[in-house]
């Protein structure tokens, strides 16, 4: 089983991959609550698929270590349930919220508005 690591970021003015690598490291060990923003983004993330997999598996990972925090959110996804319809729902839900998801892996930044910017 192999995974991929998403971020929700709340920082409307953010566009690039490399700033947001740089807010991941800043905000990786926050103990700050979490923006009212990412607050209501991980409440309507685990309505949408909750950490129990009833309604999918999506998890790799439950939320234990990687709460909400600051103006972030670590989410780590199976790939093996965690498709391209799934990225489009996560990118949906995020862009409600005003957030944008960043990849690491793929140096991808998802902006609000549905655009991508990629390193």
């Amino acid at each position: 089983m192999s995974e991929a690591m998403l971020f929700a970021i709340d920082a409307r003015d953010l566009t690039d991959a490399g700033t947001a690598a740089e807010l991941v490291d800043h905000w990786r060990d926050s103990r700050e609550a979490p923006t009212s923003r990412i607050a209501a983004f991980f409440e309507a993330l685990l309505q949408t698929w909750p950490e129990d997999g009833s309604k999918g598996a999506v998890w790799y990972e439950d939320f234990t270590h990687n709460k909400p925090a600051g103006p972030m959110l670590e989410m780590t996804f199976d790939l093996d349930e965690f498709d391209e319809e799934r990225l489009g729902q996560l990118r949906s839900l995020a862009g409600q919220h005003g957030l944008c998801m960043f990849d690491p892996e793929g140096e991808v930044l998802y902006l609000p508005d549905g655009s991508e910017a990629v390193a």
